[in-house]
């Protein structure tokens, strides 16, 4: 995905679209769209079938619905308001149901995390069953500023910093894209006006009980208000330049895997620790994050404490050393190797 859209986003949302992913990089391949019902993704449902329309090719453009049962009939009405939708506009709809409330407690995560974390689980098992490429989702600026302050607010480092990344790596037949990142709420809202086209509205998104609904109703209005007028432009150079930063270290990071001969097994990894020797603390731990993430190991639990731990123990290797990590990984020495084992 391109990103040479005006810097202050003024396009209409349609030709800022066609601009930062350009339709002859997905037309030919199968798309599916993460479809709420709410505003944002039903412009950007609109966006691609009218494109679709306008340019053909052989790809197939479908939409995805998560039911996350947590508002009783509302969640029902919501699939199927979006199975109207989509059959007026000639679109195939996949409606899938999550039951949130037992994820979170197998998980022992909150409300919030765990819908996140099933619906993803299900768009990407989903969108692989159907031979889709893309899945896009309709995340917008406004949603990239939200991020940035909840991060910080949470404590983050440089690859939080950076916020919504544009596409993202499920598996390796799906990429997840986010045609709208450059795109204002205000600027969707607009579109759907202009094209008298309706949207469903979340109650839960109001409820102020979670903490993204407190960040967007009280705390960046106040921040606006009393701080800084321009802190919406603030937060997305600021994730823009981190990305930017973050891309840097990641790269001279991956240098450091290779040069260590990772190895990635069956229910372990495998790498040489001297070549860590003498490197920075925080390039040591970037590296253990991309061989960690990539060997499919969940990040959720790996707090910083434990990456300094871990980095601690590649930059400063006893023989014999063993540590257990989150999810049942057990990290060890033996002679030359660093090994993690599930």
């Amino acid at each position: 995905m391109q990103n040479d859209c005006s810097p202050d986003g003024q396009l209409p949302v349609d030709d800022l679209l066609g601009r930062v992913w350009m339709p002859p990089s997905w037309n030919e391949i199968n798309v599916a769209i993460a479809l709420s019902g709410g505003a944002d993704s039903m412009a950007l449902l609109r966006v691609l079938q009218q494109l679709k329309k306008q340019l053909g090719g052989a790809g197939r453009l479908m939409a995805m619905h998560v039911n996350h049962q947590l508002r009783g009939a509302e969640s029902a009405d919501d699939a199927q308001w979006c199975r109207q939708q989509c059959e007026a506009l000639a679109i195939p709809l996949e409606v899938l149901t999550c039951d949130t409330l037992q994820y979170a407690t197998e998980t022992g995560e909150g409300l919030e995390a765990a819908a996140r974390a099933g619906r993803y689980q299900l768009l990407t098992d989903a969108a692989e069953q159907a031979g889709v490429r893309y899945l896009a989702t309709a995340h917008t600026r406004d949603d990239q500023i939200e991020t940035v302050l909840f991060r910080v607010l949470r404590g983050t480092g440089l690859r939080g910093l950076a916020g919504i990344p544009r596409t993202r790596s499920l598996t390796p037949t799906v990429t997840l894209v986010r045609p709208l990142l450059d795109c204002w709420r205000a600027m969707v809202t607009d579109y759907l006006s202009e094209l008298g086209q309706a949207y469903r509205t979340d109650r839960s998104n109001v409820d102020t009980r979670f903490t993204r609904n407190r960040i967007r109703h009280e705390l960046l209005p106040l921040l606006r208000e009393q701080y800084n007028t321009d802190l919406d432009g603030a937060l997305v150079r600021l994730a823009r330049q981190a990305g930017e930063s973050q891309q840097v270290v990641e790269l001279q990071a991956r240098r450091l895997l290779d040069a260590a001969e990772c190895v990635a097994k069956p229910q372990a990894l495998t790498l040489c620790w001297q070549v860590f020797a003498e490197q920075q603390h925080f390039l040591v731990c970037e590296a253990l994050r991309i061989a960690w993430r990539e060997a499919g190991l969940a990040e959720q639990a790996m707090t910083y404490e434990w990456w300094n731990r871990l980095a601690e123990m590649v930059l400063q290797p006893r023989e014999g050393a063993v540590f257990n990590l989150p999810g049942n990984v057990r990290a060890s020495i033996a002679g030359e190797q660093f090994l993690l084992e599930w």
